[in-house]
Formats: C-alpha cells, structure tokens, sequence
C-alpha cells in the first residue's frame, strides 16, 4: 500500500467524504457522488498533509472551502471564509485594513481596533508565506488548519495556517471563463461591480500552458464622512450646529468614503516536460484603493449607525506583489519540492490625528481651529526559500523533512501634521517663527528579520494500519536589526528656532535573537473504515525580538521632560508558546448519510506578547508577561436528508482567560486572573440549508443560511473590568462587550451547460452589527450615553464602532467557453 494511504474507504463512504468545513464543501448536483438512499454528498482531498489525502483520512483539525463553495457563497476574502471555520475569527474592519486581523481559538490579548496585532495564524498563497487577504478567485480550495503547525510548516504557526491553493494552468485544453457581480447595498448611492476572467493556454500540448487571471472589483462602500472639515487650520471641526450657513462654511460631507477599487492580477505558467518534473512560474498583483474606515460614531458624536464624525478622509492605497517559482520532483523514494519567492508591500495612507493630540492636552485645544492628520508611507520587501522532501515508497513509516527561511526588509515613516498651530503659537505661547509645512511630528524605521528552522514529522503505522504514531520536530532561530527614531520638528522650528524646514531624527538601533524547538505527537486509531479518533499534542510559538523605539539614555530618563524612549526592559520581546492538547472525532452515521468532526482542544499559553506602552511617551509597544489558557469544542456536520435537500452545521465554543494577573496589559491597568481575553466569541456557527432541482434542462439550487456569533469582548475583561492600578485600586478602562448578531442569506442559482446565474440577498434582514471597536468607552463621557470627552471645547470622536454591511441585493453571473 502506498505510503501516506491509510485504507481505502468503502464505496458509500467515498460518496459522502467531505470537507471538514461540510457547510460550504457541498458541490452543485451533477458533481455528487449519490448512495443507495439518494443521499448525495461530495469528497475533497486535501494537500495539508502535504500528501493528496480525503480530509476525513487527516488526523487532524483541518477545514477546507471549495473554490465552487467560495463563488456560491460569494466568500469574498478571510472574513468572510472564516465565519464556516470553527475556531477562526476574522474581525472585520472593512478594506481599509490592509492587513486581515485574524485570531485563532481565542489566542489575543489586544484591544481590537488600529494597532490591533494577533500575529498567531501564517497565510500561504501556494507555498509563499503571505500577509495580505488574497482574493479567492480562480481556486482550487482555502484550506484552514487549526492549531499548531510548526512541525509541518516552514513558518512558525502558532495558532494555525490558511493556504489558498490556486488553480494550476493546464496544458491539454484551451479555457476561457468570464465572470462578473453587481450588487448594491441599503446605504450605497451606486452599484458594486466585481469582473473579471480567466484564461488557460496549452503553449506545447502537454509540457508548457499558461494561465491567467484578471479582475477588477469597484465596491462604493456604504459609510459617509459627514464632518470633514473644508480647510485645514482654518475652518472650525466643531461650529455651531444650529447654524445652517456656519456649518456649511466649516465643514462638508463626503458620502461612501469606505470603498474599495482592487485590481488583481494573477498569472502561472507551467512546464511540464515528463513524468516526474512539475516547474510553476507565478507572479500575483494586488492593488488596493479604499477611501476611509468602515466606522461609526454614534454614541461618540450622535452620527447614524452608518456614518463617522471624522474631520479628514482616510484613504490608504495599497499593493502587494509576488512573484514564485516552484518545482516538484518525483525521485521515486521521495518528492522533492523546492520552493522560492519574493513579495513586495506598499501602503501610502492617511489618518485623522486630531483625537490624539487634543487628549495629551498639550495645549493644543487653545486652537479653536485644531485639527490634525497623518501621512504613513510603508515599504516591505521578502524572500523566501523553502526546501522538503515528501516520501512516498511503501511500508509503515511516512515522512516528511523540510528547511525554511524567511528575510524581511522593511521601512516605515509617520509624519503627523498640525496646520494653523504654528501661528497661533508664536501669537499665544510665544513661539519665535513659522513653520510653514505645519510637521508636528515625525518617526521613521527600518526593520530587518530573519527567520530559519528544520522542521519535519516521521509517521509509523501498525495493526493493520489502524493505528498511526506521528512524531514532529521543528528547531528554529530568529534575529531582528530594528533602526528607528521620533523628531519633533514644529517643536524645534517654532519655539527653538531651528530652520523652517529642518527634520531632526534621532536614530537608535535594537537587535535581539532567540533561537529555540518545538514538537508534536499525534495518535490516531480507525475504529472502523468509516470512523476515526486522534489525539494531539503540539506546541507552537511566536517570534521574539525587539520593539521599534530607540532605547532611553542615561540622561533622556533624568531628563525630567517628557521623552520618547524605551527604558531597558522595554526594548526586548521575548518568544511566547502553547501547549496544545486536542481530542478529535471524524466520521460518518446513519448508514453514510451524516458527516460529522468534532475537537475537544485545550491550550496552555505562557509568556504573552502583550500590548502596552512605554513610561516616557506613551509609546505602543508589545511586551511580555502573565498566562492564560483556552479551552473548548469545534464541530462540523453535514446531513444529506434527501437526493435534493442538505443541511450543514458549524459550531464553536472558545473559553479563553487569564490563569496568572498580567500587569500593564490594559492600559496602565493590571488585568486580573481569570478575565476572559478580547477578540473571539465564545459562540460561533453557521446553518446552512441547500435544496437542489432542475427546471426543464436547468439545475436549481436554493441555499438559505445565516452566522451566529455571540458577544465579543474589545478589552481583556470587557465590560467586566477585572482591572487594578499600580496600587491594587479597581480601575475602568471603558471595555465592553460588543453585542451578539446573527446575519442570514439567501440565493437562487439557475445553471445550464457552461453558464449560471445567481441571485443574492446578504444580510436578509438588514441587521445593524458591530464587529469591533476603535479605542474603548473611556473616551466618552458617559460610557453608556456619551457623548465623546470634552477637551477645551473639542467633543473627542476617538471611541467608534467597526460596522458590518447592511442588506445588500445582486447578481452573479458566469460564463465559460
């Protein structure tokens, strides 16, 4: 028996094998396979194990998402696909948010919101580490495992992996597919259009093709910015709203600010001259325009559910680049896979200070026309190289051995700029001259990480292969080189008399390693051809290294100004781990016609990469400190109830808190043993219900579903406050327990021969829900009524709650030649 190949199940079995993410593997009917009692269901067969295996032969938690699924259910990035993955947790800040925030099994202790950083799942398009939500468009399947995968994955997955696996060109027949949605929602003032096409070309009939995407999605978002001031430094954020013509003059109204231009390009050739060589070329291009936060601040500023109180536009533009090779060898005894790629980030974006500065109340609320905005420019650049040999001669031992290496080189500049400050500074605190450019502030980095490691697993089978011992290792070191600095130009210009144009950074550099090992044990036993129960044992970790800000000198701490420095225990960032135990269950019931998955997990995480901030300056930083541990059960089925009519089920439970008081965690605060950590509900699922037919010589497929989460907390403890101060006294940090929802949709798909047609309702019911929250409730007045702080006049919009899309009506439409 080939290695990698457990057994082979029996005829029914095969017909309802199915992705263990059964909700959204269902395939339209005439790709069913179809038992004795009508029952149809499909089988998918994944790579996760590095081997094409059926899912349900894996022992272990893994879902996988059908590139057919993804179309259906229109899943439009991780967001979206996370909601059928038990476990996973995307928390939604619409497109403006360049990098997803994904959290795996409750593993997060940040307050949701900018700066929000999990760092916890890898994302791969194909082999390539990325960091960027890849649009799903012309794949074969999104496979999501859950859990550790250190010991199987070159880079370090402490909570799990995602891969997006494209679709390969294909050298034996011409393709040409076409596609396209327009839609619109209860808050847009146009239609959104996502086209788009694929092309497969054989070049050499059988050894080279080529094969390429395009598509272009135009989304006109659904938030207004309705108090965008006219003129910076001149006009008024906050005038008299009982005064028509004084509002006019000041401020104006930009409507749909949150939308989203991205044009992606994707394109793979292939060679393949024999039998046993398989080379890919690929070169991805994603380009991203957005307009501004998907945020609401109606409690802060009394705006509607679907409108900010923010006084700048907040575009960020974005493009991420890849360009891959990889090759894959048969040498009989083994597979080699040799992998290499480089990806290139850049972001321009635009950010509303104003709430920022006017809480240090530095004296800038003295300025009845203070507003202020920021410019970010980034610029990332990445090589990868991976290196495993995959075995595949027969007998009981498996196995797979692997060398990973990451480099990243990063640069990042803020430039923060207070028009009309300037003046008024030289006429009231008597500032000497102008500073023309109005720069405030400005702080500038340059970034640079290494990360190599061994990695591998050995499996042995006995019994007459029913039961499998896995044994995985993974040895890794890590370095980082971070070059980074602050200035204060208007400071120095307006009160010290430096030139008016001078930039004064100055540059400090912190270098850190850690070097270290994982391992893994798994345990699997078939009880019968159709069902199996495992057992795991993984540890997983997260990068140590250093924080981007200078260290402090000797005379910046005795300075008795106020600085912005690093003391010594703030430069460095320790690796943090878990412990992950897990029991799981995959199998079939009532003669074949049920698919169920189910996991019973336990972590134990120690050392937490925590946020915080420095003492001088207030900085964002991450530091180390406390425990906590996350317990709970994931679970799939899938139930063909009738030839035509499937239901599918997804839930989660996730109980993660602190087991050890973390000081500093919160704000200043010390979070409490026993609060419940930020970011993941601790009930999640998804129904869905499928009902396929045919009218006349069109198929007819019916889905009707709806996503329940139940209330997530935006800070460690909520609303709860299980908070202290540096002297043991309660604290308030205005956190809160963001409402639970359950959003529901429906389609109607008629399909003939190569075309379909769709018709959507998302959000059905036009449910208002938050997904997360910028800041928290101790910037509002009231925390229950608001509205914002007032600071010498200025009412703060900091605090706003992240919106998901109201209900929205399309068409879906494809073509293939």
């Amino acid at each position: 028996m080939p290695a990698g190949i457990r057994k082979r199940r029996n005829p029914l079995a095969h017909a309802v094998a199915m992705a263990s993410a059964p909700a959204i593997a269902m395939s339209t009917p005439h790709t069913f396979a179809q038992d004795s009692s009508g029952a149809m269901l499909e089988e998918v067969v994944v790579t996760a194990s590095r081997r094409s295996e059926s899912v349900q032969d894996i022992p272990i938690n893994i879902s996988a998402v059908t590139g057919e699924k993804i179309n259906e259910l229109r899943l439009f990035g991780i967001n979206e696909i996370s909601r059928y993955v038990p476990g996973l947790q995307v928390i939604d800040r619409g497109p403006r948010d360049e990098v997803p925030d994904i959290l795996v099994r409750g593993l997060n202790t940040t307050g949701l919101g900018p700066g929000f950083s999990s760092n916890t799942v890898a994302t791969y398009f194909g082999d390539i580490p990325v960091a960027f939500d890849v649009k799903p468009v012309d794949l074969e399947r999104v496979e999501v495992l859950i859990g550790p995968q250190g010991t199987l994955y070159g880079q370090g997955t402490m909570g799990g992996a995602i891969r997006y696996l494209p679709q390969r060109a294909d050298s034996e027949e011409f393709s040409l597919d076409v596609r396209g949605v327009i839609s619109q929602s209860g808050e847009a003032d146009d239609f959104l259009n996502d086209a788009g096409f694929t092309v497969n070309l054989p070049i050499i009939k059988g050894q080279l093709a080529l094969r390429a995407n395009v598509d272009r999605l135009d989304d006109p978002g659904f938030i207004d910015y309705s108090f965008v001031v006219r003129e910076s430094g001149a006009s008024d954020p906050e005038p008299d709203f009982d005064n028509p013509d004084e509002v006019e003059a000041n401020l104006r109204n930009a409507e749909d600010v949150n939308f989203e231009e991205t044009l992606s390009i994707r394109v793979n050739l292939r060679w393949t001259p024999n039998d046993w060589l398989d080379a890919s070329l690929w070169y991805l291009n994603q380009d991203t325009e957005s307009g501004g936060r998907q945020i609401s601040h109606e409690l802060a500023f009394g705006t509607s559910f679907y409108e900010s109180g923010l006084r700048y536009l907040e575009p960020n533009d974005y493009e991420n680049e890849l360009i891959s090779v990889d090759v894959k060898a048969d040498l009989g005894f083994a597979e080699a896979v040799f992998v290499y790629g480089e990806t290139d980030f850049d972001e321009l974006g635009q950010r509303d200070q104003t709430d920022l500065l006017l809480n240090f109340e530095y004296g800038y609320e003295a300025f009845p026309q203070f507003s202020s905005f920021t410019r970010e420019v980034v610029e990332q650049e990445t090589d990868t190289l991976e290196i495993r040999l995959v075995s595949q001669h027969d007998g009981p031992i498996s196995w797979v051995a692997g060398y990973f290496q990451n480099e990243l080189e990063a640069f990042n500049e803020s430039r923060e700029f207070t028009p009309g400050f300037d003046q008024f500074a030289v006429e009231n605190f008597g500032g000497v001259q102008l500073r023309p450019d109005s720069l405030e502030y400005i702080s500038r980095g340059f970034n640079s990480e290494k990360e190599t490691a061994f990695y591998g697993e050995i499996s042995y089978r006995m019994l007459d292969e029913r039961l499998e011992f896995t044994v995985g290792y993974r040895a890794y070191e890590f370095e980082v080189d971070n070059t980074s600095g602050f200035g204060l130009p208007l400071f120095e210009t307006v009160f010290l008399g430096e030139p008016q144009d001078s930039i004064n950074i100055d540059l400090g550099t912190n270098v850190g390693d850690d070097d270290g090992d994982l391992i893994k044990l798994n345990a699997s036993f078939d009880i019968d051809e159709d069902n199996m129960i495992y057992a795991t044992y993984s540890e997983g970790y997260r990068n140590g290294g250093v924080n981007a800000v200078p260290a402090c000198t000797d005379e910046q701490i005795n300075s008795g100004t106020q600085q912005l420095c690093a003391l010594p225990d703030e430069v460095f960032v320790d690796p943090d781990q878990i412990d992950n135990y897990e029991l799981g269950y995959k199998g079939y019931l009532l003669e074949g016609a049920m698919s169920i998955q189910a996991a019973l997990f336990y972590i134990d995480w120690t050392d937490l990469q925590v946020g915080t901030v420095t003492d001088f300056g207030s900085l964002p930083i991450t530091g180390n400190g406390s425990a906590a541990e996350s317990k709970g059960l994931e679970f799939q089925g899938s139930w063909a109830l009738t030839s035509k009519l499937q239901a599918t089920l997804t839930y989660a439970y996730t109980n993660a808190e602190l087991v050890e008081d973390a000081p500093g965690l919160v704000g200043n605060f010390t979070a409490l043993s026993g609060a419940r950590l930020p970011g993941h509900a601790e009930h999640q699922g998804t129904f869905n219900i499928f009902y396929s037919t045919s009218l006349g010589e069109m198929d007819l497929d019916i889905n009707y579903g709806f996503v329940y989460s139940s209330d997530v907390l935006n800070v460690t403890g909520g609303g709860d406050d299980p908070l202290v101060d540096s002297d043991g006294n309660p604290g308030d940090f205005g956190g809160e327990a963001i409402p639970s929802y359950d959003v529901h949709h429906f389609s109607a798909t008629l399909s003939k021969d190569s075309w379909t047609l769709q018709a959507f309702v998302d959000n059905l019911l036009d449910e208002e829900y938050v997904t997360g929250t910028r800041t928290t409730r101790r910037f509002l007045q009231d925390e229950r009524t608001g509205p914002g702080n007032n600071i010498g006049g200025f009412t703060l919009r900091s605090y706003g709650n992240f919106v998901g899309a109201p209900r929205t009506i399309g068409l879906r439409a494809t073509y293939g030649f």
